[in-house]
């Protein structure tokens, strides 16, 4: 067994390291496991003070964790070291590995973690504050089955484990620990109180927390395994297994110009590549060839230009440029990843969690950039060059791509990739994740079985996409139902749908297929309800004519800020057709089409929420009547950064 179990609550005073000391103490001494305990942060010293310790433990200098013996326990303490040299020790020569952190660590702490243990107290605050970092590691695709929380220094409470379970979100409890003077008094005096207490009701919770925590899920990472086989005598600090070693300066990024460029000069590469599609049998040793190129010719720069670790780095991100995707090969096959922004060959933006950050990753040169965008477009029948230097694609997975090459884009190629999961979401996710309230989604869903007509809005990213596909699902199995998209993304789970996605011009400029035209055909297709992914042109008006003529119950999506925007979109969009109407034409046309819109919105802390649920009840004038049905009122923020607020019914006056 190789177990890491991570401590986390940044509150002080949630008894974290109390609860680490005498959960290794169980471990070590009733389950038999060779235990370590690591304490995490600057300046930290609980453990030393609780344990009475004034020597150092660190492996700054260390070869061998047998040289150090057990302190006072069964198990060992180390600190003042870094995570990453704890890690190699604890898969050499421990079984369980405790840490103990302060704060929220590194993102990459969690990465190589199996389990997480959040100590907490059964006061409002703090179950507040433990469901806030729960929520955040879920938001941060950590699986909710290993996370774990173990209520601590808990008074009498008349409270049932039920009740216990659910104010916690329904993250699994492990067990409710009482408030023990015997306990703190224990650590005043460097002593740990369940190595000697073993008949205790504390010892036998910590005992059964302890054992599932051990025999629970894990978060599963297969590169921590190569970790054991690293050799003793090499004391370098150890990355994180999920981050492969990368070019990070100047010199090592004109290295990788240097051997892209000779290994042009020696082989054909395009040449190798369609013997790969021809030959698939042959893919790998064709590849494999590639490869061992690239080491050679490192090799004959220089052997001992950079270190074994790094140089396999280099024939990676050389072997991804010239036969993949480069430096996004390894973004794209990241689930917690949903957007990928290349600016320029070397500063590339990711967005996890609706944040923006700016990735180690890098193209070599701005052909590199190029290169990668014709693998995408390419295959799906597109173009990019000097007289069509823009694209928008899609991947096979239902990703959507858009690239725009100079002269257009001055600084070089730019290209933008919107993943898509390949878990389809529900209705009770967004509730789950705080995107709406199990009473709106209520409301909804009578709403398309009541066949309303029902418009989404929002931003760029706020999430249109998505709402449309978990509303979709709602429409009755017995109806025809065709979706009409630029580039096909929805994915309904109904058996009787038919999918229309538009054609750009071919490279003549000639047999464009637009999604105004294709508006227009399904109506000869017998539909019960039309999903239109995006209205952005003249088809706004064919999709207001469907609504208008029988095609109750359908669908669509614009781009604006608020429903009251929305609406003066759809008057500019029906402008747009070409075909002369009166302002208050259109406007009658709109309150007989739509019936309900839909806010979405991407929030400043990165959270998508549905922000309005507003109904169209008639026209006075010229002005179209409105009323808000659901609308989301901030509260303020929380300790953690995210916003708080919630989306409440409004009184209809």
């Amino acid at each position: 067994m190789k177990k890491i179990i991570t401590f986390i609550n940044k509150k002080n005073g949630s008894g974290k390291t109390t609860l680490a000391l005498n959960m290794a103490s169980v471990m070590a001494g009733e389950y038999g496991l060779k235990t370590g305990v690591l304490e995490m942060g600057e300046g930290v010293f609980d453990t030393r003070v609780m344990m009475n310790i004034t020597a150092d433990h660190t492996l700054n200098n260390a070869a061998d964790i047998s040289k150090y013996r057990p302190d006072r326990e069964q198990f060992y303490l180390f600190w003042d070291i870094s995570w990453e040299r704890a890690i190699k020790y604890f898969h050499e020569s421990l079984d369980v590995l405790l840490i103990d952190t302060e704060g929220f660590p590194d993102q990459r702490l969690f990465d190589i973690t199996d389990t997480l243990l959040i100590p907490a107290a059964l006061n409002p605050y703090d179950m507040k504050h433990v469901n806030h970092t729960a929520q955040k590691l879920i938001e941060m695709r950590y699986p909710a089955s290993v996370i774990n929380i173990l209520v601590n220094k808990a008074d009498n409470s008349l409270l049932s484990a039920g009740d216990i379970q659910q104010g916690f979100n329904n993250i699994r409890v492990l067990g409710v620990l009482p408030r023990l003077a015997a306990v703190e008094e224990a650590s005043h005096k460097g002593e740990i109180y369940c190595s000697k207490n073993r008949k205790s009701a504390f010892y036998n919770t910590v005992k059964n927390a302890a054992g599932g925590l051990l025999e629970g899920g894990s978060k599963p990472h297969m590169e921590i395994l190569d970790m054991a086989a690293v050799s003793r005598e090499d004391e370098r600090a150890i990355l994180p297994p999920v981050i492969r070693p990368g070019i990070k300066n100047g010199t090592d990024a004109g290295l990788k110009k240097t051997v892209n460029r000779m290994l042009f000069e020696e082989i054909n590469v395009k040449n190798l590549e369609k013997d790969a599609l021809t030959h698939p049998d042959k893919k790998s040793k064709i590849f494999g060839e590639i490869k061992n190129k690239i080491r050679k010719i490192l090799d004959d720069l220089d052997p001992a230009m950079i270190d074994r670790e790094t140089r396999e780095a280099v024939v990676t991100e050389i072997f991804d440029e010239v036969t993949g995707l480069g430096a996004i090969e390894d973004l794209l096959k990241d689930p917690g990843i949903s957007e990928i922004m290349v600016n320029r060959h070397d500063e590339i933006y990711i967005e996890k969690a609706g944040k923006l950050y700016k990735s180690e990753k890098r193209f070599t040169d701005d052909e590199n950039v190029m290169r990668a965008i014709e693998r995408i477009v390419l295959p799906l029948g597109r173009r990019i060059d000097e007289s069509m230097p823009y694209v928008d694609a899609r991947l096979p997975d239902g990703s959507r791509v858009n690239a725009i090459i100079p002269p257009l884009a001055i600084d070089g190629p730019v290209l933008t990739i919107r993943k898509f999961s390949d878990r389809k979401l529900t209705p009770e996710d967004l509730v789950k994740y705080g995107s709406v309230t199990a009473d709106a989604v209520e409301y909804l869903r009578d709403a398309v079985l009541k066949r309303k007509n029902i418009l989404i809005s929002g931003g760029t990213g706020s999430g249109k996409t998505t709402l449309l596909n978990i509303l979709s699902c709602f429409i009755p199995e017995d109806e025809r139902i065709i979706t009409v998209e630029d580039s096909a993304e929805l994915r309904l789970s109904q058996e009787h749908v038919i999918r229309l996605e538009a054609r750009p011009p071919n490279i003549e400029g000639r047999g464009a297929v637009t999604i105004r035209d294709l508006v227009k055909n399904c109506l000869r297709m017998r539909p019960d309800r039309i999903v239109v992914g995006e209205c952005r042109g003249g088809e706004t008006l064919d999709m207001l004519q469907a609504m208008n003529t029988g095609h109750d119950g359908s669908m669509t999506t614009v781009h604006s800020n608020t429903p009251r925007d929305a609406v003066s979109r759809i008057e500019v969009m029906v402008l747009m057709s070409g075909v002369e109407l009166p302002v208050r034409a259109i406007r009658e046309q709109i309150k007989s089409a739509v019936n309900i819109i839909v806010q979405q919105a991407r929030l400043k802390d990165g959270s998508r929420k549905i922000t309005h649920i507003t109904e169209i009840t008639g026209i006075e004038g010229d002005t179209i009547l409105m009323h808000d049905i659901f609308r989301y009122f901030e509260s303020g923020t929380g300790m953690d950064g995210r916003i708080e607020g919630e989306l409440k019914r409004v009184d209809r006056i």
